[in-house]
């Protein structure tokens, strides 16, 4: 398999997001997808979009930090050098729904790159350990550089295969939340037998 290398920033649109949560007179309503949920999720969907909160930002913000699919989305800062850059990949088009402060977006050029693919790549040890090399900052807060994250190597093998690789990732996640769904549901199951048990 043949793979080509790229600088990221050559073959997908980066930019980073200063939309927080304060909600503002004159500004326009919209769910902010923040850092707790891109670090959490491998992917984000129109199922999760009620649970983000509310804010309110300008329609220039919404018209560049909308969440569409294809995109990818990763955390900028963190308190360690060694979990930064946590990434996730934005499944549906997401109406009024925009990227919160300490992220960057990746929009992929996708005649080159498949957004689920490079989700799955920057997942990477070999990414991890690029971030952790390149985090500028000292103490409580480390941040990639625009410098850095337009300088992220991308290995990338033929488009055909990047989303055969991007679906088979796609589809272990899937599993590993449904698994993660019926363990909830049982758990739930078991206090509730345990507490009509006590009642009885």
């Amino acid at each position: 398999m043949e793979l080509k290398k790229y600088k990221l920033g050559d073959i997908a649109e980066i930019i980073v997001s200063s939309i927080d949560k304060k909600s503002k007179e004159g500004e326009e309503p919209i769910k902010l997808c923040n850092f707790v949920n891109v670090y959490h999720n491998w992917a984000i969907s129109t199922d999760m979009v009620q649970g983000f909160m509310n804010a309110t930002t300008s329609e220039k913000n919404i018209e560049r930090f909308s969440l569409k699919k294809g995109y990818v989305a990763f955390t900028k800062d963190s308190e360690t050098r060694d979990d930064i850059g946590i990434p996730t990949y934005i499944a549906d088009s997401l109406e009024n729904t925009v990227l919160g402060y300490h992220c960057a977006l990746v929009k992929p050029n996708e005649k080159i790159l498949s957004g689920k693919y490079l989700n799955a790549f920057l997942h990477s040890n070999y990414i991890k350990k690029y971030f952790e090399l390149n985090a500028t900052g000292s103490g409580m807060r480390y941040t990639l550089s625009m410098d850095t994250l337009n300088n992220i190597p991308v290995l990338i093998p033929s488009l055909k295969i990047q989303k055969r690789i991007g679906g088979i990732f796609s589809d272990i996640d899937c599993k590993i939340s449904l698994n993660r769904a019926i363990n909830h549901n049982l758990e739930a199951m078991a206090l509730k037998a345990v507490e009509v048990r006590h009642a009885a």
